[in-house]
């Protein structure tokens, strides 16, 4: 039977999370709103629509949330262009897995705008059996719908997938889903990440016989 290895795609293809927190710094400054570092701990990784709601607050209406939540999208792509490069060890543990005969998937809370601009920049788009975006899911992480499709897609038992992640939200949407997790700690605190079955810094330490471990353990 197949085996599959999903990767989240900020914090763990690359390090976009210091412009990610520049974008949403510029958003906030233009409409009014503090926007902190803590709130945008907690809030990252998930999708851009409800983090604005949660920014400004239940009275605004939804149609100036999703125009808002665009906005920040459009700034983080400006900022992050041509500054795009992988995390450590991500370029070759893709190869690794695709050539050990691994399904390949991106689930990313991200716009597809976003995930294209970074899986071209970076040349490994093309790696990818299987690519969802946050425009391709009703329930944004922790909701495990995003991992459920991926499942259903290659048509594999949970059991059978990991999923490489460095959010909270990230592991309780891919544990909620059955599947096993990598973490890294790209943006959050390892204590923080401690559900999830191996935490790393970074995948440069890693290859395919590890994840096969992962998955029979």
């Amino acid at each position: 039977m197949s085996e599959c290895v999903i990767f989240d795609m900020d914090g763990v293809l690359a390090d976009t999370g210091p412009i990610h927190f520049a974008s949403w710094k510029k958003l906030a400054k233009k409409i009014g709103v503090e926007f902190t570092k803590e709130f945008f701990e907690k809030s990252f990784g998930q999708k851009s629509v409800p983090i604005t709601r949660k920014l400004v607050g239940k009275n605004t209406e939804e149609s100036k949330i999703k125009e808002w939540a665009d906005l920040k999208e459009k700034y983080y792509r400006e900022m992050v262009k041509d500054k795009i490069k992988p995390l450590p060890g991500v370029i070759s543990l893709i190869k690794d897995l695709k050539k050990n005969n691994f399904k390949l998937a991106v689930g990313s809370s991200g716009p597809p705008e976003n995930v294209d601009l970074l899986l071209n920049s970076l040349k490994i788009k093309k790696y990818f059996d299987f690519i969802i975006t946050g425009d391709d899911v009703q329930k944004g992480k922790p909701d495990p719908e995003v991992f459920k499709k991926i499942k259903n897609y290659f048509q594999l038992i949970s059991e059978r997938c990991v999923v490489i992640e460095d959010a909270p939200v990230g592991i309780e949407a891919a544990k909620s889903a059955g599947m096993k997790t990598i973490a890294l700690t790209t943006t959050h605190k390892k204590d923080e990440l401690k559900n999830a079955d191996l935490i790393l810094e970074d995948l440069s330490k890693i290859n395919f016989k590890d994840i096969k471990k992962i998955i029979k353990a």
